[in-house]
């Protein structure tokens, strides 16, 4: 509801005073933050949607479609991603740039000045309406640089973050799974834990905790990954360390008494029989 009062809202000001330049910026506090920036000519009545959740920024920027705006989209992650296949990439069931989409290759297909600026914010002047951004490059590429981009109307796209309910040690200790870097560092750590695994003068006791995975939450994410992760440690990880392949353990925690407590109680109990059947 709120979503279509701001939407509502800024599609009449274009509509009742098409000559002013028009200026939106759109962010997320989360970090991974979307800025695009209007200035409109005299134009007819549109419709403008604008991003406020993070997963539904593609398809707010791929709306955009009147030749008569100038969009400027600055984002400190040039590219959008499928998170559905987050779990598949874990364990390399599916690569990686097979679940993203450039933002570079989306804005080029615009019939409108439409450009890409890879930065993040960390100021806003709310008086004055500028933005304050800053380059997220290496800082072998001379990174950092700050540069302003001055708006009309700001929106702020909230996002998500992973709630660790304050519970200490995950912060230091835990690995999240919520971006394609996520998932890579995951495939990487499993692979690093089947090496240290293999190698001489440990005992078997140190092996098997060095190869226990331990998944926390039992929604679709957790389910998922813990069923791609006992694939690849089977199908590949086991073929080249065949010597440890039987010390594996995948425990999957859940705070409730079942997996997928949001679906129908049938495909919860569907879901816990085949995962215990895999003898994990």
């Amino acid at each position: 509801m709120k979503t279509f009062t701001l939407s509502e809202t800024f599609s009449k000001a274009f509509h009742d005073y098409p000559n002013l330049s028009k200026l939106v910026i759109l962010f997320t506090i989360s970090g991974r933050g979307l800025v695009s920036y209007f200035d409109a000519n005299p134009i007819s009545s549109s419709q403008i949607i604008f991003p406020i959740e993070v997963e539904n920024k593609k398809k707010r920027v791929v709306n955009l479609k009147n030749p008569e705006y100038g969009v400027q989209v600055v984002s400190p992650r040039n590219y959008f991603a499928f998170p559905l296949l987050l779990p598949s990439v874990t364990c390399g069931t599916v690569e990686a740039p097979s679940i993203v989409e450039p933002i570079r290759n989306i804005i080029r297909k615009k019939n409108m000045d439409t450009r890409y600026r890879k930065a993040e914010y960390f100021k806003i002047d709310a008086k004055n309406k500028r933005i304050y951004c800053r380059s997220n490059k290496p800082s072998n590429l001379n990174g950092k640089q700050k540069f302003v981009v001055e708006y009309d109307y700001l929106i702020v796209a909230m996002g998500a973050r992973s709630n660790t309910f304050n519970i200490p040690g995950v912060e230091e200790n835990y690995k999240f799974l919520k971006e394609v870097e996520d998932a890579q560092e995951i495939r990487r750590s499993v692979i690093d834990c089947f090496e240290k695994a293999s190698l001489p003068n440990l005992s078997e006791e140190e092996r098997k905790r060095i190869l226990h995975f331990v998944i926390i939450g039992g929604g679709p994410t957790g389910v998922e990954f813990s069923i791609e992760l006992h694939e690849f440690v089977n199908e590949d990880m086991g073929k080249l360390n065949p010597g440890v392949k039987e010390l594996v353990k995948i425990t999957l925690l859940e705070a409730r008494d079942h997996i997928l407590g949001m679906f129908d109680k049938r495909i919860t109990e569907f879901a816990e029989k085949k995962i215990q059947n895999r003898g994990n």
